[in-house]
């Protein structure tokens, strides 16, 4: 078995964060001006940014029964890529939003400075089956 990275182990650590909604635990693996950067068309402007991380936090993280099924990491100088799948029921509804997506997050020291968040939101709305999603990954 590899050993895993101080770095692969704060992603794992962050996404663990989210699923448990422990905001302040997330905060302490980044840095102060930490950004992300989301690499698609958003409702007001091509690729949407924040950097006010904790008010977006509050809004994202108390989402109950979210899961991420981690497919590929790869890592490399003060960057780390994640290949993943974030599930997460809508309760009204009674269905699994399912998003495939690529994390790349940059680090400076131990902690994580940016982010880019890779997806389509429009896979998301189309409430994707684990048999469609497995069709990505053969």
């Amino acid at each position: 078995m590899e050993k895993i990275s101080r770095k692969v182990k704060t992603v794992l650590e962050i996404l663990d964060d989210e699923i448990r909604g422990d905001i302040d635990s997330a905060l302490k693996k980044m840095t102060r001006d930490y950004t992300m950067t989301w690499v698609y068309v958003g409702k007001r402007e091509l690729f949407p940014a924040t950097k006010i991380v904790k008010k977006e936090m509050q809004a994202v993280y108390p989402v109950r029964g979210r899961k991420y099924d981690i497919k590929n990491i790869a890592e490399g100088n003060n960057v780390v890529m994640v290949e993943l799948v974030e599930s997460y029921p809508d309760t009204k509804i009674k269905k699994v939003y399912r998003t495939p997506m690529v994390l790349v997050l940059e680090f400076s020291g131990n902690k994580i400075k940016t982010g880019r968040h890779y997806c389509d939101p429009r896979l998301s709305y189309l409430h994707l089956s684990t048999k469609q999603i497995k069709k990505i990954f053969k």
